[in-house]
């Protein structure tokens, strides 16, 4: 008896439908005149349309999902363009189609339901825009869709598999040279070398930039050029820089983020080895140079979540990194359980950046930024709204 019951729920649009056309003629037939087979007659058309919708064959729509670009940067727009192929021209008068998001896009309440009217085409195609992406690894599965009769007697539902990634990569700054010249050769402890390169055997020349020394001026080059040039150094071998980020949750996880790739940007376009390490996980990107490097390690940063344990793996604290190697430890505030964690790496030179004013900082904040200078940690801020050092007080004195 459930049996039977299930099967009249599943078929009660058919049901309704066939009721109607019996009920229809009927009354034609007891009834007669004009008006009686004029109800018939103009009913007759919709109700076999109707029917013939509940036998179409919707597994012979081919849907193809294209996209113009799968990888970009968070904030940028997406379009996306859907396209629909059928064997027939039976008119269909409408076609509601949805794209199922990704779960993290339908928790921050984005629909994507839109309606065509095909026709009688046999391809028709249609496109959105995704705006102001957020940094991650967005994928795309099914497309659903259904169609109508006139009355909504019929509705057929399909869901096509159309998988689709998309990688939003960090958004990242351009830094000043004078904005990483401060904050790795000034503070508490001096560094004696540059971390950028050594300036040794000149390679050829350039045009001046922001930040350059005024000794690197080639004479020779400028008068030639009219322009001011200066000394193209071979970039030698210098300590590989590793950057770790705290994966606490925190309102400034997305600047802490921002920063990073910030960092690793402008290392990376001077030429520097940087290398990326994942707190929480198993993860070392080793050092290396170039844009496949950025590529990597934007890759990571941009599928970075926060965590509730903030531990480093026991593998880095084992000494897998290179003794020589810098370590750059980004946080959203100070505690004394990241100086400590910092303090593991004693042959590394440890350069912590906190993503918030220094102004701002609380009692055990201020406690914790002390110990970090007795222990020979370095410390700068920058205004996470702009993304910009400190320039009043960058570094601890």
């Amino acid at each position: 008896m459930r049996r039977f019951i299930n099967i009249l729920r599943g078929n009660m649009s058919v049901i309704g439908l066939v009721l109607l056309m019996t009920v229809s003629f009927c009354y034609a037939m007891f009834q007669g005149g004009f008006v009686s087979w004029f109800i018939f007659y103009s009913f007759l058309p919709f109700s076999v349309y109707a029917l013939i919708l509940l036998f179409y064959p919707l597994h012979d729509f081919t849907v193809e999902r294209k996209v113009n670009k799968r990888e970009c940067q968070a904030g940028e727009s997406v379009e996306i363009a859907l396209t629909f192929t059928r064997e027939n021209r039976l008119p269909l008068l409408f076609m509601v189609v949805e794209e199922e998001f990704p779960q993290e896009m339908e928790d921050r309440g984005l629909q994507r339901k839109i309606i065509i009217f095909p026709g009688f085409k046999r391809t028709f195609s249609m496109s959105y825009t995704l705006e102001n992406l957020q940094r991650g690894e967005h994928s795309f599965q099914s497309i659903r869709f259904w169609i109508g009769d006139f009355f909504g007697l019929v509705e057929k539902e399909a869901i096509y598999s159309s998988p689709l990634k998309i990688t939003v990569f960090p958004r990242y700054h351009e830094l000043a040279y004078s904005d990483l010249d401060r904050v790795f050769n000034q503070g508490a402890v001096v560094s004696t070398k540059k971390t950028q390169r050594e300036h040794s055997v000149v390679s050829g020349v350039r045009e001046y930039q922001p930040g350059d020394q005024l000794s690197w001026i080639n004479w020779k080059a400028t008068a030639r050029t009219s322009e001011i040039m200066t000394k193209e150094f071979e970039v030698q071998k210098n300590r590989d820089v590793f950057i770790m980020l705290e994966e606490k949750p925190s309102d400034l996880f997305e600047e802490s983020i921002e920063m990073a790739a910030s960092i690793a940007h402008a290392m990376l376009k001077k030429g520097m080895e940087i290398g990326y390490v994942s707190m929480g996980s198993r993860l070392i990107i080793p050092a290396a140079a170039g844009n496949k490097q950025k590529r990597k390690i934007f890759y990571r940063l941009a599928k970075e979540e926060p965590g509730v344990v903030n531990a480093l793996n026991e593998n880095v604290r084992k000494g897998i990194l290179p003794a020589n190697a810098a370590v750059i430890f980004i946080v959203s505030d100070l505690t004394l359980e990241k100086v400590d964690l910092l303090s593991a790496f004693r042959p590394n030179q440890g350069l912590m950046l906190c993503v918030k004013k220094q102004a701002d900082l609380t009692d055990e904040e201020r406690f914790s930024m002390s110990t970090a200078v007795s222990r020979g940690i370095k410390i700068s801020f920058f205004e996470h709204g702009h993304l910009k050092f400190d320039r009043s007080e960058v570094m601890v004195k």
